[in-house]
């Protein structure tokens, strides 16, 4: 401010100054006999031109730039106050270009870019098994255990996992709640330099089995449900019906993506290590893992001890044999499986920027050639090329800026929209996937303010530049004779626009495309025959505690009571207690078939498996093919028997009668073990009884794998206390779910019933992901034809002011309005066929790089390229026939006379 006060001071003393001298001449040329009028007239015609003065000045103090600067500023902003409608239609297409990138750059910045909430969270990584370049998962205890003990790279390696648990006790309430626990040690906060807000972390004797009865709760749940009360130490919580103490209250900085859950976890207890290790455990791949370097170390360094460390491992146990250790930092593996889907959306966006700023630069094209006898009048009076220039640029800046913050301004309500529309399902297991919680955290800070105005600063000097050029290539003395007559202007200016429309168009293509096979992607996943009926279907999560049902056979009662009682419910059809659903039954399970021998592991024959009740089958209402149902003679104590699919038998045992044919858990004698489960050391054979028809089970992008099912009371070793409830109704599944709650309260007061929701809904969240990348490519694809549409009609239009003359002469000649109306029409057409013909290739491309999100498209879809080629032809023609319509009424005499 200071600055300013000081030169306007100067300016002031140089105006008073200026004037003094104007006064004296003025009165010593009056003294000498002229007259007032005479002498105030050759007093400032002898001083010369006042502005000139002024500028030289001020370019003798310096700063004569900065005068310059402010003037074209001026001068900027009232040429935006008399034309509002070019301006109006300029900012908004930037902000329409700006605003789509902005919003999905927030969405970029959180899931990609900000750092991490981890004091050096670049020492961060994550670790995984992977065999044959694939991820298994996370290593198993055993295997970090010994891992940790022989690296001298890392500071440190924990596992942690999360489970559902129910808790009461949660803010004083005795009502059980369905809640994620974390498991973890105190090393796995130490790791993340986590301090507590109050009390202590874990110690490694509370992950001892039998002392694990500790609990630390997140800050959030302290405020909110224990009203942040300071004695909150010491206080007990009911975790799976025992008796928990509060030792911490924890900072709310791990992410929900760390867990793959749909909220932050709030509740932590200590992950409890066996007593004692078997081998079998190194098979155990489902729990998270982390590490933390040594200072200095690199990921280079890291990744070839490890390497030699899994070699060591494969070398001295069977069962890690194929098994490697990969390592990431944990930065990168925040945006999980949403990465694709980012990616697909930052090139919508760019593209839908692109033919924005195309439009921009046509815009300006326009307006400066309607400018260029002003241009041509300051190029006369001494204007030189890089002024008009700057004076040019320094308009585009304006506009993109005014364009930049609109687009802010359209972000933040694409954001606060999105945070209203959230469709991330309440459930405390959710996939990354379908619950898009990077989508949820976008918010505004300094980086993204910083791309705004990046953007905002780029679309106008890269593409302000052109016009820019292209405008003060001005023919003097032609432009001035013409006397404002566009007749001859630029038929460089014109191919130039011409060549942006294109451009539009081609881009234009390739966003409607790519949105038109999304759209058939996500139209095929919903319309697919899942195998059963998924209408009136129930679905519900319960926890069955250890503490109170210590063993297989406590669960199978617990669970046989809890399905009498659902049954009962008036609107029931069936209901079945079981270990999962379609459409993903992800438990796999190797076996051997007799007389079948095998001499490699990755030979051995492997299948989806499944517990579950014997109402299952009649619940899911799957169809029987061949053979019998589970039957009420099918006991614990009952010779083991398996209902198999299509898929199975056809992998299996193709062309065979499978029924009474009995398989062996585990996998072949003499073949090393195998990383997967074993039935739970199940000894007896198990006979095939039933074979039903093929059904989703491996996703819904995946055709059905070969699937096992068993009930879990033959199979005690997997028979644990996660449950789900499956109910098919006669009546509105939503309807029943108090009257199923209360039976299971009246059962088990301390059992909640979670994840409550009806098949059809959990079929749509599987879909979720594309189906969301689908409505903002198709928005995007939708902005990308309004805005070919404008820049269509603004080259046509201004063709046909160009060619007045030459169509009224036609009109007077005698030329048919629909001559006139298709000569204008084939202007339009060509720039749109030249447009698509140009975007074929990159939708093309585009087709490929969208290949991990399409299901059933074929390679080039001429149907999909077809139709949306035609569609933006036809849209383009629609938009030339309103310039059309106008040529087919010019007056002829009115013509010839401009």
């Amino acid at each position: 401010m200071r600055f300013f006060r000081r030169r306007r001071a100067k300016e002031e003393e140089l105006e008073e100054e200026i004037r003094a001298h104007l006064d004296l001449e003025t009165k010593r040329r009056i003294e000498d006999g002229e007259s007032p009028e005479n002498a105030s007239r050759s007093a400032r015609r002898d001083f010369g031109n006042v502005a000139l003065v002024q500028e030289a000045t001020r370019r003798a103090w310096g700063s004569g730039w900065i005068d310059s600067l402010g003037r074209d500023l001026q001068y900027a902003f009232r040429l935006m106050r008399q034309a509002p409608g070019f301006t109006l239609v300029a900012v908004l297409t930037l902000a329409l270009g700006i605003g789509a990138n902005t919003a999905i750059f927030s969405v970029v910045n959180a899931a990609m870019l900000k750092p991490l909430p981890f004091p050096e969270s670049e020492r961060l990584v994550r670790l995984f098994a992977v065999q044959n370049g694939v991820h298994l998962g996370g290593i198993s205890r055993l295997d970090m255990r010994d891992l940790a003990a022989g690296s001298q790279s890392f500071e440190g390696m924990v596992v942690y996992d999360r489970w559902r648990k129910n808790v009461s006790g949660i803010g004083g309430s005795s009502d059980p709640e369905e809640t994620v626990v974390g498991l973890a040690s105190g090393t796995y906060f130490e790791l993340l330099r986590i301090q507590p807000v109050l009390g202590r972390l874990f110690t490694p004797e509370e992950s001892v089995y039998g002392k694990q009865f500790v609990a630390a709760i997140g800050a959030n749940l302290w405020r909110t449900r224990f009203s942040a009360d300071p004695q909150i130490l010491g206080k007990t919580l009911r975790i799976n019906g025992e008796t928990y103490t509060v030792v911490a209250v924890l900072p709310d900085v791990v992410p929900s993506w760390m867990d793959q859950t749909s909220a932050p976890i709030s509740i932590w207890t200590p992950y409890v290590l066996p007593n004692t290790w078997t081998e079998g455990q190194r098979a155990a791949r489902d729990v998270a893992c982390l590490g933390r370097l040594k200072p200095g170390v690199s990921y280079e360094h890291a990744r070839s001890e490890l390497a030699t460390l899994a070699a060591r491992l494969a070398s001295e146990h069977p069962i890690d044999r194929g098994i490697g250790v990969a390592m990431e930092p944990l930065v990168d593996t925040r945006a999980g499986p949403v990465r694709p889907l980012l990616f697909a959306l930052c090139g919508a966006v760019a593209m839908v920027l692109l033919i924005a700023c195309a439009n921009l630069a046509s815009l300006l094209l326009a307006r400066n050639s309607v400018r260029s006898r002003e241009l041509a009048v300051r190029v006369a009076l001494g204007a030189g090329r890089w002024r008009l220039l700057r004076q040019l640029l320094l308009e585009t800046l304006v506009l993109s800026a005014a364009g930049g913050v609109a687009g802010l301004g359209l972000a933040l309500a694409a954001m606060a929209f999105l945070a209203r529309i959230r469709t991330a399902q309440n459930l405390p297991y959710t996939a990354a996937s379908n619950a898009l919680p990077q989508f949820w955290s976008a918010g505004l800070d300094l980086r993204v303010l910083a791309f705004a105005l990046g953007v905002s600063a780029f679309t106008a000097v890269l593409f302000g530049l052109a016009p820019a050029v292209t405008s003060t290539r001005v023919p003097v003395v032609e432009t001035l004779k013409e006397g404002g007559r566009s007749g001859g202007v630029g038929a460089g200016r014109q191919r130039f626009r011409r060549i942006l429309v294109i451009g539009e168009v081609g881009l234009t293509l390739m966003l409607v495309v790519g949105a038109a096979l999304l759209v058939q992607t996500v139209v095929r996943l919903e319309r697919q025959n899942p195998g059963f009926p998924a209408d009136h279907l129930l679905l519900a999560h319960v926890f069955i505690p250890p503490a109170r049902y210590p063993d297989p056979d406590a669960i199978s009662r617990f669970c046989d009571a809890l399905g009498e009682r659902v049954r009962a419910v008036p609107g029931v059809v069936e209901a079945s207690v079981t270990t999962s659903y379609p459409p993903t039954l992800p438990w796999k399970q190797v076996f051997t078939i007799p007389g079948s021998p095998v001499s490699r592991a990755d030979d051995a024959p492997v299948t989806r498996f499944a517990g579950v009740d014997a109402r299952y089958i009649a619940t899911l209402g799957l169809k029987l093919f061949a053979g019998r149902d589970f039957a009420a003679t099918d006991t614990s104590t009952s010779v083991p028997v398996a209902i198999v699919n299509e898929e199975f038998v056809r992998r299996f045992f193709p062309n065979q009668d499978v029924l009474g044919r009995r398989i062996r858990p585990g996998p072949p004698e003499g073949v090393a073990p195998i990383p997967l489960q074993d039935f739970g050391s199940l000894s007896q054979d198990i006979t095939i009884v039933g074979v039903v028809r093929n059904f989703m089970n491996d996703g819904v992008a995946q055709p059905p794998a070969p699937q096992l099912f068993m009930l879990f009371q033959q199979v005690p070793g997997l028979n644990f206390g996660f449950k789900d409830i499956v109910v098919r109704t006669s009546v509105n599944p939503e309807s029943i779910v108090p009257v199923v709650a209360h039976e299971l309260k009246s059962l088990d007061a301390e059992i909640p019933l979670g994840e409550i929701r009806s098949m059809e809904t959990h079929l749509n969240s599987q879909t979720a992901d594309r189906r969301f990348t689908t409505l903002l490519l198709g928005a995007f694809a939708g902005l990308g034809i309004l805005l070919a549409v404008v820049g269509a009609y603004g080259v046509v239009s201004y063709l046909v002011s160009l060619r007045t003359q030459e169509l009224g002469v036609r009109l007077a000649l005698g030329a048919r309005s629909a001559n006139i109306l298709w000569l204008v029409l084939r202007s339009g057409l060509s720039i749109g066929l030249a447009g698509i013909v140009l975007g074929f290739g990159g939708a093309l491309a585009l087709r490929h790089s969208l290949g991990s999100l399409l299901y059933g498209v074929g390679e080039s879809d001429p149907m999909t390229f077809t139709g949306a080629a035609v569609l933006l032809l036809l849209v383009i023609a629609a938009a030339s026939a309103v310039p059309a319509a106008r040529a087919v009424r010019i007056n002829p005499v009115e013509a010839l006379r401009r």
